[in-house]
């Protein structure tokens, strides 16, 4: 506001006014005092705290005190308090015009409504300003000695605006920000994400009580209705008073319109949503058997998905969840043959039997009609009956229904839905995948079973040492079988037996696994109802050094014609073996594609004598192309099989082993650079030493001939 300027001598006078008003006072007692002159107030602005009094002297003209209309426009001043004090004449001693006393907190305008006084300026302001629980929770935020419960005041601020500014008297029970911590946790959202959640201005009326409770004054038994509406329980817990069943762990924190309170946990009001399906689920005394399956197939963590409330990146959902109870589950176990719910759980439809209770979208009772069909999280259909009040899905009906959560709803249902197990009988009969965990804690992942390049199914052992999967094959079938581990590791081992109880495959045998590499991972080209063994069908074993050959892959052809692809997955460190069936088998070749860590790649071709035709096993160098092998030729190498030659060490540093070579065998060893230059040549009768002393560190070709037959030709390291 701007005043007239004063002169020197109505300055003067004003003070010599002030002056005669001290005697006034003695008659008009109070905090403050505002005196008034012809066209002022002085002061005319004002600030006092809440329940103080202010004195008004008149000292000189007739004037009055308007606080309920502003006399300038005509409209009410809208104060926190109308007041009024009527006209009087000042006098030079003053004259107590009255005295107010204001406890509203808030801003009074007023004016002298007299003649032209209030349009030549004569207008005052008194600001009663408090120290309210907005000041004090926001002077928390920033004092390290203080309860830590910003993160309520902000969603209070934001949801409940001038509450805790508010003239009205309250208690709060406020929850330290470890409590919307937890809270965040549970919802499976983020501080900022929670304050999306739709009903949160309920939830923090909620925790809002009307008047106020001090400690002393908290009694178990009490109940205390809240701006909500619902009332809150005070109860006497082990450690103290407790709210709603939540611990009481700060008291008394007092302002000028209220107290606070500071709990552990969150407050909800009854009737809300729950946190998440899967909430609903760990929650109920009747789901123990369900929580277990979505943990065992481990859907947990989808079902806790907030795609609506987290915007930040994608999540799965929202979710209907049909929910067998308990019994429901043992049930199903019985009808279907399976001797414990253990065997249950470890069958290969297990996965599959759980997902057809999940949609990938909220349904809510009154939203199912009679023949609706649902696309489930297994991927098939599921179809809903509804007659009246009688609600199915598929043969099970819902007991109790939309049991609401923020990420969708759970209906109870009292039977598991109905699943056709597959005939797992062919032209061939049954094959059996025997799967072992010796440590007893189950498999890290899971073995795709694929016939004709068809997943059949995806088994493995949840827990306990072993599981087994049955499977139709026809005539001519080809099975593959690929380990895929969710971590690191290959946990066990597995067999596959056909239907007269002969072992085809064995990946913890001799012939399938090494002391340096372990048990094979997985197996290609199984055939059913295979003729006697021929020349064409070879044996492809791939190594690594280094958790498999990630996505690279041994490209197998016979003549110009890809035959085979072997690998493309990471396989965890164990040999990956493929059986390929050739035409020609005069003209094959092996290349390798693809891949980030060749350096570590490595593999061995056997024939179906067991006669090795590719030998690429080299620790750190990366596996060449092999080209133009002949399969079906006949040599020495299937007369010496036990007897292959080996190099030792590789790398090698100054002298070179040569092993397996027969005590009167005759050998030659040659040694060639990358370029094909003779750099060393020796000989000897049976096993022997060679010294590289002279060599310079590289790789070199090194090739052995035993008795004039050329056995091998492999990669040296010399250091």
């Amino acid at each position: 506001m701007t005043f007239p300027r004063l002169s020197f001598s109505s300055v003067a006078m004003l003070l010599g006014l002030l002056f005669h008003a001290d005697h006034a006072q003695a008659q008009c007692e109070a905090d403050h005092t505002i005196v008034m002159a012809d066209y002022y107030f002085a002061p005319a602005e004002l600030t006092i705290a809440p329940g103080e009094t202010v004195a008004f002297i008149n000292v000189q003209g007739a004037h009055n005190i308007n606080g309920i209309t502003n006399t300038l426009t005509g409209e009410p001043w809208g104060n926190p308090v109308d007041f009024f004090l009527e006209e009087t004449e000042g006098t030079e001693a003053g004259t107590c015009m009255g005295v107010i006393q204001f406890d509203v907190p808030g801003v009074y305008n007023f004016d002298s409504s007299i003649g032209f006084q209030a349009q030549l300026g004569m207008v005052g302001t008194i600001t009663v300003d408090a120290f309210t629980l907005n000041d004090m929770l926001t002077d928390w935020t920033s004092d390290e000695t203080s309860p830590s419960v910003w993160q309520t005041t902000w969603a209070m601020q934001s949801y409940l605006p001038g509450t805790l500014d508010g003239n009205d008297p309250i208690t709060v029970f406020m929850p330290n920000d470890a409590a919307v911590d937890a809270l965040g946790d549970l919802m499976n959202l983020n501080q900022f994400d929670l304050l999306a959640m739709y009903d949160m201005a309920e939830i923090l009326q909620y925790h809002i009580v009307p008047g106020v409770y001090l400690a002393e004054d908290l009694q178990p038994g009490m109940s205390l209705p809240t701006l909500q509406g619902d009332s809150l329980s005070i109860i006497l817990g082990a450690n103290g008073l407790k709210v709603d069943g939540v611990n009481i762990v700060g008291t008394d924190y007092t302002a000028f319109n209220g107290v606070v309170h500071i709990i552990d946990y969150g407050l909800a009001p009854a009737g809300l949503p729950n946190a998440t399906v899967y909430q609903v689920v760990l929650e109920s005394e009747n789901h123990g058997v369900f929580e277990l399956a979505i943990n065992e197939i481990l859907l947990n963590d989808d079902l806790i998905g907030q795609p609506v409330l987290n915007d930040n990146e994608y999540a799965p959902g929202h979710f209907t969840v049909f929910a067998p109870t308990d019994q429901a589950f043992i049930a199903f176990a019985q009808e279907n043959g399976f001797a414990s719910m253990a065997d249950f759980f470890d069958s290969p439809y297990f996965d599959e039997i759980i997902r057809r209770h999940i949609v990938e979208a909220p349904y809510e009772s009154d939203q199912f009609f009679n023949g609706q069909n649902l696309y489930s999280y297994g991927g098939d259909n599921i179809q809903m009956s509804v007659a009246g009040d009688d609600i199915a899905v598929e043969n099970a009906p819902i007991t109790v229904p939309d049991l609401l959560a923020y990420n969708g709803v759970v209906h109870v249902v009292d039977e598991v839905i109905d699943f056709e197990f597959p005939n797992p009988v062919g032209t061939c009969g049954t094959w059996t995948l025997n799967m072992y965990a010796p440590n007893g804690e189950g498999w890290s992942g899971y073995m795709q079973v694929l016939v004709d390049n068809v997943l059949v199914g995806e088994p493995t052992v949840f827990d306990g040492t072993s599981n087994s999967f049955a499977f139709a094959v026809n005539q001519g079938s080809v099975v593959d079988m690929n380990y895929i581990s969710q971590f690191n590791g290959w946990p066990g081992n597995f067999e596959v037996v056909d239907a007269e109880g002969t072992v085809l495959f064995d990946s913890d045998s001799p012939a399938n696994s090494s002391f340096q590499y372990g048990s094979a991972a997985g197996v290609y080209g199984l055939k059913a109802c295979a003729d006697e063994a021929e020349c064409s069908r070879i044996k492809v074993t791939l190594y690594s050094d280094f958790g498999g050959w990630d996505l690279g892959s041994l490209f197998v052809y016979d003549g110009p014609v890809l035959a085979d692809i072997i690998g493309g997955f990471w396989f965890n460190g164990d040999a990956l073996i493929g059986y390929v069936d050739l035409d020609e088998g005069s003209d094959v070749s092996f290349e390798v594609e693809g891949g980030f860590y060749s350096d570590y790649y490595s593999y061995i071709v056997e024939d179906e004598e067991g006669n090795v035709l590719v030998d690429q096993v080299e620790q750190y160098v990366p596996a060449e192309n092999t080209y133009g092998v002949e399969v079906c030729a006949t040599s020495f190498v299937a007369e010496t099989r036990a007897l292959m030659p080996s190099l030792y060490p590789n790398p090698a540093r100054e002298g070179l082993a040569l092993s397996g070579i027969p005590p009167h065998g005759e050998w030659e060893l040659n040694l060639t650079d990358t370029q094909g230059r003779p750099v060393l040549s020796t000989s000897g009768i049976g096993p022997g030493s060679i010294d590289l002393a002279p060599l310079a560190g590289g790789v070199y070709l090194a090739t052995v001939i035993l008795d004039g037959v050329t056995l091998q030709t492999s990669r040296l390291v010399v250091e």
